[in-house]
C-alpha cells in the first residue's frame, strides 16, 4: 500500500515516542511504501520511506509547514491509506474525504471526558464542540489502533461502531538496539555500597519535587553511599532543594528527550522509583520499558497500572516520604526479593515484543486490504 503518515509529534529516535516510531517501522518493514509528513530529523534512512518536510537550522517543521507538504503529496499522488496519530486526525479526515481513503487513527488518548486532553490549548474551553469534533472523526475512521482497555471504552462511548484494534505499546529498548540487562550492582551482589537509584517522573505527576527529595534522603541517611539520578524533574529547581536538604552530591536530574542516556542509566541501576502520573486512567507506555530492564521497581500506587504493576512485578507504594523511603530500601537490601520481582516484571514486558507489535500492524493493514477489494 502507498501510506500518507501524519503526526505532529516527534517520530526521530531520540526525541519522538516509542509508538510512532514502532509503527512507524512496522509498516515499512512489512513492504508498504510510506509518505511521511512529520518532525523526523534523525530518522533511519529505509527504502520505503520517505520524509516530506523537513526542518530548516535545525528546527523541526511546525504544523503549518508538514500540513502544506501533505496536502502537496496528496495532489501529486494518490494513496491508499492515510494515517493519521492523535490530533493530525482532525485534518487528516478532510484529506481521505476529498478522495476515497482508507483512514487509519493511532490513538493515544481522547480528548474529552475524564482524562481527556484537548488537540490544542485553546479548545480545551470548549469541551462541547470537541467532543461533537471528535465524534465526527471517530465516524468517519475506518479503523482505530488503541493502546489500552480503558482508551478503548472512552473511544466506544463516543462512538460504539468504531472499529477499534488493541495495540498495546512496547519497550523503548528493541528500537534502539540496545541490549539493557540487569546492572551489576548492589541488589546483585548484596553490596550496600554506592547503589544507583534511577527515578522515573512521568509528566502530571502528583507527587511533589519536595516529598521525593525528602524520600532520597532518607535513603542517603540509611545507606551513605547511595546515588539518584531522576529523569523528568526540573533541573534547578531540584538542585536548588537537593542543595537545602544537603544531599545535592547524592542527586543529578537530567529532562526527558534524551532515550539512549535513559536506557544507558537504566543498566546501570539497582532500583527504579516510578512516580506516575497524575489523573490519568491509561498505562503509560514508559512502564513496559522499566520492566524490560530487569531491574527492581518501587512504584507509587496508581489504579491505571493495575494491569502490569502487581504485587509480582514492583514494590506497590504509597506516596508518602516513609512508604517510597523504606520500598527503595527493601530491594537494596534484600537480594533475592529483588531478583525475583525484577524477574517477573521482565517477563511480563517481554510478552509485548516489537515482533507481535509488527505481526499485529500487518494484519489489521491486510484485513483493511481486503475490505477495500
Amino acid at each position: 500500500m502507498d501510506i500518507l503518515f501524519i503526526s505532529y509529534a516527534d517520530v526521530s529516535p531520540g526525541r519522538g515516542s516509542v509508538r510512532a516510531q514502532a509503527m512507524l517501522r512496522a509498516l515499512a518493514d512489512a513492504g508498504h511504501k510510506i509518505d511521511l509528513a512529520a518532525p523526523a530529523g534523525e530518522l533511519p534512512a529505509h527504502s520505503n520511506i520517505r520524509v516530506l518536510a523537513k526542518g530548516r537550522r535545525g528546527r523541526a517543521p511546525g504544523r503549518p509547514a508538514l500540513r502544506r507538504a501533505a496536502a502537496r503529496a496528496v495532489r501529486k499522488k494518490k494513496y491508499d491509506v492515510v494515517h493519521a496519530v492523535d490530533e493530525a486526525v482532525f485534518w487528516a479526515a478532510g484529506l481521505g474525504r476529498r478522495k476515497r481513503r482508507w483512514l487509519v487513527y493511532d490513538a493515544t488518548r481522547c480528548f474529552v471526558g475524564r482524562s481527556g486532553i484537548g488537540s490544542s490549548f485553546p479548545w480545551r474551553f470548549f469541551p462541547k464542540w470537541l467532543r461533537k469534533r471528535e465524534a465526527k472523526v471517530l465516524a468517519r475512521v475506518d479503523l482505530v489502533f488503541s493502546p489500552c482497555t480503558a482508551l478503548i471504552n472512552e473511544l466506544r462511548g463516543i462512538d460504539r461502531d468504531a472499529t477499534v484494534v488493541k495495540l498495546e505499546d512496547i519497550p523503548a529498548q528493541p528500537l534502539y538496539k540496545q541490549d539493557v540487562g540487569p546492572s551489576s550492582g548492589a541488589f546483585r551482589e548484596g553490596i550496600p555500597a554506592e547503589p544507583l537509584v534511577l527515578g522515573s517522573v512521568l509528566p502530571g505527576s502528583e507527587v511533589g519535587l519536595r516529598t521525593m527529595l525528602l524520600a532520597a534522603r532518607k535513603v542517603v541517611d540509611a545507606e551513605p553511599g547511595a546515588r539518584f539520578l531522576f529523569f523528568g524533574v526540573d533541573r534547578q529547581q531540584g538542585e536548588k532543594l537537593a542543595a537545602n536538604l544537603d544531599i545535592s552530591g547524592r542527586c543529578s536530574f537530567l529532562p526527558f528527550g534524551k532515550p539512549k542516556t535513559f536506557l544507558g542509566a537504566l543498566g546501570r541501576a539497582d532500583a527504579i522509583l516510578l512516580l506516575p502520573p497524575g489523573q490519568s486512567c491509561y498505562i503509560h507506555p514508559q512502564v513496559y520499558t522499566l520492566l524490560q530492564a530487569g531491574v527492581p521497581l518501587v512504584a507509587v500506587r496508581d489504579s491505571a497500572f493495575n494491569e502490569v504493576l502487581t504485587e509480582e512485578t514492583c514494590v506497590r507504594v504509597l506516596p508518602s516520604v516513609d512508604a517510597m523511603a523504606e520500598g527503595i530500601l527493601r530491594v537494596l537490601g534484600e537480594p533475592l526479593f529483588s531478583h525475583a520481582i525484577a524477574h517477573a516484571g521482565q517477563q511480563l514486558a517481554a510478552r509485548h515484543t516489537f515482533s507481535s507489535f509488527k505481526h499485529q500492524v500487518r494484519m489489521a493493514y491486510h484485513q483493511l486490504g481486503q475490505k477495500e477489494e
